[in-house]
């Protein structure tokens, strides 16, 4: 048997072999050469404009900083990088000898950077598209002119500084409104840091909407100028493109679950995973939170005995579902306590690590809920999607205090507190 026949015969054995699924050649556009076979595709416009929006500075560790960059088209590029004076370094996106080449993002990893020094970047892009000759064994390759971002900059944060300002905001949920404040109200602070308290979408359900939902949400520049912390919620892990999420954000190690040092404070972001069990129907059989929890509990037992946590004088806990609330400010949790669950996993050690916050969302109520008998660790709720009941956290540390405000979109307060070093207490 020839290779051509051997080719043909094995690709029709294949097919009778798996169940056909509807190909979409809705990308995909007829070749007009004349000497090219009737039905051949070329994959993506090699022409137009290849960014979509401003870049996002994600994972606020000077250790694991990603520079994400929205696309409008297929593409491929690089990101060029300079801490302060010093000359441009190139950072290239490359796996297994292939430099990136994608639709929706390009995604970097800069090599760990020094602490508290303002860092320049400028990223380079060209459209790119390949045409597929079916008669033959390989694929053209057309190719764009390069394309320059302007320049940008952020500051890396640092442990060693003697103060802090950083914004949360939580289950913002798409709402463009909500979301426009926010960032003009962010943008007034100039934070160290922003971080995103889960929910940040209704659902993951196709990639194609995914930068819009994760990095530049109603259009927006929310952190090309600050590093973005963010946290997954359980509307983040819904819907079949959720699996694609570490394409669309930067977190260490692609993991969901972190910590970080800025200052006086340190951080730590766990992953609350849903709010419903894992033997739901809604899931299909297709969901392993409480294992992914059980995982948590023993990495958090180890990162709280490192020293850049153990020496803060603040310690704090970001997570999308509170570890405490009640009927009245959340009436239709379901029958398994998701928040008792991660508690019972985690709290020993949380408290006697010295957390003295908890910082969450999800409920769309918000609450400031001080330590009390049977409440080890005082827990700030933020509100809701509408602009009506959202809220914006700011937070500030220094040696002696950490001080945090919750307000309304219009300016109202709605909670204030100041907690004092445990290194005072």
């Amino acid at each position: 048997m020839n290779r051509r026949a051997f080719l043909s015969t094995a690709t029709l054995g294949s097919a009778a072999a798996l169940p056909l699924a509807s190909q979409n050649y809705s990308d995909y556009t007829n070749d007009p050469r004349p000497d090219v076979a009737e039905g051949t595709y070329t994959a993506g416009a090699t022409q137009g404009p290849v960014f979509a929006g401003n870049p996002v500075v994600a994972g606020p560790s000077p250790d694991a900083t990603s520079v994400l960059q929205p696309l409008q088209r297929d593409a491929t590029g690089w990101l060029e990088f300079a801490v302060e004076d010093d000359p441009w370094r190139r950072v290239d996106a490359g796996e297994a000898g292939l430099l990136p080449f994608n639709k929706h993002v390009l995604k970097f990893q800069l090599p760990p950077l020094p602490r508290g020094k303002i860092v320049r970047y400028r990223l380079t892009a060209r459209t790119a598209g390949w045409i597929k000759v079916k008669q033959f064994y390989h694929g053209e390759l057309k190719v764009g002119e390069p394309q320059a971002s302007p320049e940008y900059s952020f500051r890396t944060l640092d442990p060693a500084a003697s103060s802090t300002t950083f914004v949360v905001w939580n289950d913002t949920h798409e709402n463009p409104e909500t979301l426009r404040a926010l960032n003009e109200q962010t943008a007034a602070v100039k934070p160290d840091f922003l971080l995103w308290n889960g929910d940040q979408s209704n659902d993951a359900h196709f990639e194609k909407d995914m930068a819009g939902q994760f990095l530049m949400p109603a259009g927006l520049a929310i952190a090309d100028r600050w590093p973005l912390a963010y946290v997954r919620g359980n509307h983040d892990v819904r819907g079949p493109a959720a699996r694609s999420l570490p394409e669309f954000t930067g977190t260490p190690g692609n993991r969901f679950y972190y910590g970080f040092r800025s200052g006086p404070l340190a951080a730590l972001v766990m992953d609350t995973g849903e709010d419903k069990p894992d033997d739901s129907p809604y899931f299909g059989g297709m969901a392993a939170f409480q294992q992914m929890q059980r995982i948590q509990s023993e990495w958090l037992k180890q990162i709280v005995k490192e020293s850049w946590f153990r020496d803060a004088p603040h310690k704090v806990l970001f997570c999308h579902i509170p570890l405490w609330f009640t009927r009245d400010i959340f009436p239709t949790q379901r029958r398994w306590e998701c928040h008792s669950y991660c508690r019972d996993l985690w709290l020993e050690t949380l408290v006697n690590a010295g957390v003295k916050l908890v910082v969450s969302g999800h409920t769309h109520t918000h609450r400031w809920m001080p330590a009390k008998d049977g409440q080890p660790i005082a827990q700030l709720i933020g509100g809701g999607p509408e602009p009506d009941a959202a809220t914006i956290i700011q937070g500030t540390a220094t040696a002696q205090e950490l001080k945090f405000k919750m307000g309304k979109l219009n300016g109202i307060v709605l909670a204030e507190t100041t907690l004092k070093s445990n290194r005072a207490l």
